[in-house]
């Protein structure tokens, strides 16, 4: 029996509040050294390889290869200020808005 692996992009979700954005991609098995994140340009990239176990395969719908997701930032992100973790196979990228960009309530005088 022949098994063909596909490369594909990981599964991501995109969140917004007042605070920020968080994008969260799923990585399970891949540890942090396989993992590079980068902003420049306005682009945030994610790259890296989910890398197969030895051992004759059966059947599998796991996905190996190299992957590589590029996002536009918004223009009101604070680029000097993303953070990433990673977390129980997630990596989770957060990316606050410039402080002009933030809702200010007005009192009303």
């Amino acid at each position: 029996m022949f098994i063909q692996f596909k490369t594909s992009a990981p599964a991501v979700e995109i969140k917004q509040n007042e605070k920020g954005y968080t994008i969260m991609v799923e990585l399970p098995g891949s540890t942090r050294d396989e993992i590079k994140i980068w902003q420049e340009k306005g682009l945030l990239t994610i790259t890296g390889e989910k890398k197969a176990q030895a051992g004759e395969r059966v059947f599998s719908e796991r996905v190996f290869g190299k992957f590589s997701r590029v996002f536009r930032l918004p223009e009101d992100a604070d680029f000097e200020k993303i953070e990433a973790n990673y977390c129980d196979g997630v990596i989770s990228v957060e990316i606050p808005k410039l402080e002009k960009a933030k809702p200010k309530s007005i009192d009303i005088k």
